[in-house]
């Protein structure tokens, strides 16, 4: 079981009208803060349209957005920073 919900939610914007990233042919690990307790989060890739995934732990709370746009260089994983970091029962990066 996981201790997260991701739910795609698309934009209305239909499929990516610009040209993939050619730094990240194989999608985006996502990582905003390195430092911290996270939690790894693998998400669908690619994003069926352009949206954004909508990301809900579980755990401590946290709720955070990652846009996507149905391309080669869309986010493949997420790493979400704890809420309740001093008290989290991961203990470090997962």
């Amino acid at each position: 079981m996981t201790a997260h919900k991701v739910t795609f939610i698309p934009s209305g914007r239909g499929k990516a009208q610009c040209a993939p990233d050619p730094n990240y042919p194989k999608g985006k690990v996502v990582n905003p803060y390195p430092e911290g307790v996270s939690c790894k989060v693998d998400l669908p890739y690619p994003a069926p349209e352009c949206g954004y995934f909508y990301i809900d732990c579980d755990e401590c709370g946290r709720k955070v957005m990652v846009t996507a746009a149905g391309r080669t260089d869309d986010p493949l994983t997420v790493f979400i920073p704890c809420a309740e970091a001093a008290t989290c029962k991961k203990g470090g990066s997962q």
